[in-house]
């Protein structure tokens, strides 16, 4: 491959890496923010917890129209779109007296940002070849736990410094910034440019995706779980030095097993890979949920933090492989909106067991690890 063409997929991966961390940073900082902003808005513990699902909510409202949207008008526009309404609504979470204006700006959120990630993925699996586009993906993918680590160390400081509102006057500012950046040096795509007209009807008779993007809810139900309620649990448990190194610790593995996924997933298969990472991803949860012990806590972070995203670049790249190029971004709506409905409900479901059964209990971390547990042993029985 020419020096050239490969700097172009570099600023590729860049621009659609920065985009994304955007929507992300949106998402994660409410897990930071939270122990601050429930204080000030005396918000109780199942509030917060709707009030992270709401931003779900949204998303999956909006999955499936924004992956067609992506496929008929092209991957540009409306990125271009969903980055200044993000930024706008940044703003507004900022200004928030209260639960109502918090749950309508998240909500708000989510319905706008659907379109982010299908464009990043169609884009990216059409400038890159089957033999590395699983670790395209996870190249991409690891804006994911990127974002966990600057809820890690940005947001805090953030959060600290100034106050938990500035959190989200930076994450606007910046989608401003980035929306331009996009413009300037994304390429867009269209169905046009393809032979054959994308199939919304065929998409949803396919089995092999129907499947994917089901037992992919597991998995999801597990990583947005963890990011609205670890650093929670951990700082009131441990303390918030602690909470901070055990959520940096779980985040910095997170970005590498992302990038291995996709690597492994290239060279041996993306379903087992799949599979037996998010089997080792519910297993490492369920064994959290018998230790308050900052030792053992210690270890357990990274080891969940890697296999919590180790299984997500080959599933993502599976999923797109069984549509045809034309469809790949109804095909990424679809997953996202499937998906997500382990995401609306799983923050909402921690918060309420917090609220019954206390942080010491291990129903929290058992209730998180329900969901990757399940999908593994369905995966392993039906695509393997």
């Amino acid at each position: 491959m020419r020096r050239s063409v490969v700097q172009g997929l570099v600023q590729l991966v860049v621009l659609l890496w920065v985009a994304n961390m955007i929507q992300l940073g949106l998402r994660y900082s409410w897990g930071i923010a939270l122990p601050q902003a429930s204080a000030q808005l005396e918000l109780s513990g199942f509030e917060g917890g709707v009030i992270a699902s709401s931003f779900y909510i949204g998303y999956v409202l909006t999955g499936i129209p924004s992956g067609i949207l992506v496929d008929k008008l092209g991957t540009k526009r409306v990125a271009i779109l969903a980055l200044v309404g993000v930024g706008l609504l940044s703003f507004f979470i900022a200004a928030s007296k209260g639960f109502p204006e918090l749950l309508l700006a998240f909500l708000a959120a989510g319905v706008i940002a659907g379109p982010i990630f299908p464009s990043s993925l169609k884009t990216l699996s059409e400038n890159l070849s089957p033999n590395n586009r699983a670790t395209g993906v996870g190249v991409l993918e690891t804006v994911s736990p990127s974002a966990m680590i600057a809820a890690a160390t940005i947001f805090p400081l953030v959060v600290g410094e100034m106050g938990w509102r500035y959190v989200y006057t930076l994450l606007g500012t910046t989608a401003l910034l980035v929306a331009v950046a996009y413009y300037a040096g994304v390429p867009n795509t269209h169905v046009e440019q393809t032979r054959e007209k994308p199939s919304f009807r065929e998409g949803f008779t396919n089995r092999r995706l129907l499947l994917a993007v089901s037992v992919r809810l597991g998995g999801m139900w597990g990583i947005i779980g963890i990011s609205a309620w670890y650093y929670y649990i951990a700082d009131k448990v441990f303390g918030s030095f602690e909470a901070q190194l055990l959520y940096l610790s779980l985040a910095l593995a997170a970005v590498a097993g992302q990038v291995l996924g996709g690597l492994v997933s290239d060279k041996h298969g993306r379903g087992g890979v799949a599979a037996l990472g998010m089997l080792a991803f519910g297993a490492l949860l369920a064994l959290a949920s018998a230790t308050r012990d900052l030792s053992v806590s210690l270890i357990l972070a990274p080891s969940i933090g890697f296999t919590a995203f180790f299984w997500k670049s080959g599933l993502d790249t599976y999923i797109l492989e069984t549509v045809q190029p034309n469809q790949r971004g109804s095909a990424a709506g679809l997953m996202n909106t499937i998906s997500q409905v382990g995401s609306l409900v799983a923050p909402s479901a921690v918060g309420y067991t917090i609220d019954i059964t206390g942080l010491q209990s291990p129903i929290p971390f058992l209730t998180l690890a329900a969901g990757p547990l399940i999908a593994s042993l369905i995966m392993l029985l039906t695509m393997l």
